[in-house]
């Protein structure tokens, strides 16, 4: 495999990760917010305890989906990233092609 490639798959791969990493530390955020937002108007404390409960499930198994992804990613990284350098590089060819 070309270094290049193998260089423009790598930086794909980061991306993508540093993208999914961000996206879930903004979806913890809101979550927070969301939680905190909604038991100031919680009529009573198990009202609150359910919504504590339903925002960490819902954070907890968003983060695993996010971990699972990361893992497959990275053992599937030629098969996922391959095509897409490819036709980047017909892409810039055709449009190479058309001036």
């Amino acid at each position: 495999m070309p270094a290049s490639l193998d260089s423009r798959m790598a930086a794909l791969a980061r991306r993508d990760r540093i993208l999914a990493i961000t996206f879930t530390l903004l979806m913890w955020v809101v979550l927070v917010f969301v939680f905190f937002a909604a038991t100031s108007v919680a009529p009573t404390p198990a009202i609150t305890v359910v919504l504590a409960v339903a925002t960490l499930l819902l954070g907890l198994f968003n983060t695993a989906s996010l971990l699972a992804l990361l893992k497959r990613y990275a053992a599937n990284r030629d098969l996922i990233y391959r095509p897409d350098v490819m036709h980047l590089d017909q892409l810039r060819a055709a449009r190479g092609k058309q001036d």
